[in-house]
């Protein structure tokens, strides 16, 4: 008698597109993770957008944009929560991207001027380390080259948790985020 074979369901971890969007479309959930890697209190936040495309059809040749959550805080922040399971080496450069598309729909009405932006957070989740350095978390702004001291007060933070990252002194769910990116169990004292 012939042996059927087990048939193994594929997993699909936190980082993928429909599991990502559905935790994160649980308000709760959404501005807790969001508090967890900022290390600061929301408010408030609007209902989480999930793979929100932004085109631009006046110039069909340009690439668009789909930003995996998309969120706006009653203080009008706006968060872009992106999961990268492949390290492309273009991080920097698909952040700055990202970015200018999130401003360029997001955080200017005509007519106002530019200290009306909205502040931004652009938060990527890797399921590697882009810098080798082993931390839990990078945190990028704009400084001047010659003082480092003079920081560009542009609104804009970019932030790549590390899913392959050493704790070294982070919150006990920082850690659990960085397991959860990283899909093993995770222990019961953690929130996830």
């Amino acid at each position: 008698m012939k042996e059927t074979p087990k048939v193994i369901k594929p997993w699909y971890g936190f980082l993928e597109d429909q599991v990502l969007g559905e935790i994160m479309s649980d308000k709760k959930i959404c501005k807790y993770i969001l508090e967890i890697i900022l290390s600061f209190k929301i408010k408030e936040i609007y209902y989480p957008e999930k793979q929100k495309e932004v085109k631009d059809p006046k110039h069909r040749e340009r690439k668009d944009v789909r930003f995996d959550i998309l969120v706006e805080d009653y203080e009008h922040n706006l968060y872009d929560v992106e999961a990268q399971t492949t390290d492309k080496k273009d991080l920097g450069w698909r952040m700055r991207y990202y970015a200018a598309k999130m401003d360029q729909r997001y955080t200017l009405d005509k007519g106002k001027t530019y200290r009306n932006m909205k502040k931004a957070y652009l938060i990527f989740l890797c399921n590697f380390d882009p810098e080798g350095e082993g931390r839990i978390k990078y945190t990028y702004h704009t400084y001047e080259d010659h003082n480092k001291s003079k920081q560009l007060q542009d609104g804009l933070e970019k932030i790549i948790i590390n899913g392959k990252g050493i704790p070294n002194g982070e919150s006990a769910d920082q850690v659990g985020l960085v397991n959860l990116i990283n899909d093993p169990p995770c222990p019961l004292e953690c929130n996830f």
